[in-house]
């Protein structure tokens, strides 16, 4: 084949990507929440500028100040891949504001390689290339470190091969670009660039032109609000209500709760999906589209931090136990450091424990409602 069509079959290529990236950014805008709705519309708005910014390195015909700032904000699309990794796999009902630092970082250093000029511009895409490497590394633990707690099938299925294809894809453009600053790369690369950026396209098509409530999640479950914030000796009488059981369900839904309310396995440390269904004697895939569909749990630990919490937010309220200290208290209940009982304590109640236990104990009426 002469370079010619090659470089005719690349170009189509990008431009196919480039249009997938803006269809995906607008099906993105019905997804649910918040947090992966506009991470996600802006990940992949800047995925297709960087499909328009391969198309751009080959043709040159945009002016050099519009390549610039098409490449600049192409720059922040791992930034913006790693966010949305944290969104979806971590289920974050919001980011810390820190967290935008990532693509915000990347697209500056665009910029400043811009300004600076050879050779201050190579050290600084040297230091981009690695950025991108890591933060796909980084998203690729995600995956792998929240998989085992996952409870919604879809997303255990598809999600996770889909997320660690695009990142590997990442590490290979980091490579290519590494290589690029050190010597030459080969004829074949911007074919080969195209290819794989195509079929990444392509599968992500697959998987997020729908953005079903399922993969997502939806907005604010109704059963795991009201898993979390019933009293305890009406939880199962109203997640049975919610979920129109029939008896067989009903029965698993009545062990589970049994062992969480009356064994209050939660307490243990390091309790996995794995040991609670032998706990229940059931199997692990039953437990897990129970939890899920029936409750309304997308992920292990948040269905057992809302026992936990429950119980934190008892204690901290109970004027007997005021000099009964947090860590102690977060230590009871089944949480390994005090850091992690923080976090989920504040995801839960958007407070800190020692600021609700003030607040808990100086407003008892308060308390009836929080609890």
């Amino acid at each position: 084949m002469s370079d010619a069509p090659l470089g005719s079959v690349s170009l189509l290529l990008l431009g196919m990507c480039f249009g997938a990236m803006l269809a995906m950014a607008a099906a993105m805008l019905r997804a649910p929440r918040p947090a992966t709705r506009w991470i996600g519309v802006a990940f992949y708005l800047s995925s297709g500028l960087f499909a328009f910014k391969l198309w751009e390195d080959s043709t040159g015909i945009l002016p050099n100040e519009i390549a610039f700032v098409i490449a600049m904000l192409a720059n922040s699309a791992v930034g913006w891949f790693w966010l949305l990794t944290i969104a979806l796999f971590e289920d974050a009902k919001r980011l810390r504001p820190a967290m935008y630092a990532a693509p915000a970082l990347l697209a500056l250093s665009a910029l400043l390689a811009y300004i600076a000029g050879s050779p201050g511009s190579q050290i600084i895409g040297t230091m981009s290339s690695i950025a991108h490497a890591g933060l796909a590394i980084h998203a690729v633990s995600i995956v792998l470190r929240s998989w085992k707690d996952d409870l919604v099938e879809s997303r255990r299925r598809l999600r996770g091969p889909f997320v660690i294809a695009v990142a590997l894809y990442i590490l290979s453009l980091s490579g290519f670009d590494l290589w690029d600053r050190v010597g030459e790369l080969p004829a074949w690369y911007p074919m080969l660039n195209a290819a794989m950026f195509a079929a990444v396209a392509l599968a992500g098509a697959l998987v997020f032109l729908d953005p079903r409530s399922d993969i997502f999640g939806a907005a604010e479950p109704e059963q795991a609000r009201t898993a979390q914030h019933a009293p305890a000796n009406v939880m199962k009488a109203t997640a049975a209500q919610l979920a129109g059981t029939d008896r067989a369900t009903q029965a698993d839904l009545d062990r589970l709760d049994r062992v969480m309310k009356i064994d209050m396995v939660w307490r243990e440390e390091g309790l996995t999906i794995a040991s609670l269904a032998v706990r229940v004697n059931m199997p692990e895939a039953q437990l897990r589209r129970l939890i899920n569909d029936q409750l309304g749990y997308r992920n292990f630990p948040s269905f057992v931090n809302g026992h936990r919490i429950r119980a934190a937010k008892d204690r901290l309220a109970d004027p007997h136990e005021a000099r009964t200290s947090i860590s102690a208290i977060a230590f009871d209940i089944g949480f390994a450091s005090l850091g992690p009982f923080n976090r989920a304590f504040k995801e839960e109640t958007g407070q800190s424990p020692s600021e609700w236990r003030r607040q808990a104990l100086n407003q008892p009426v308060a308390v009836s409602k929080a609890g």
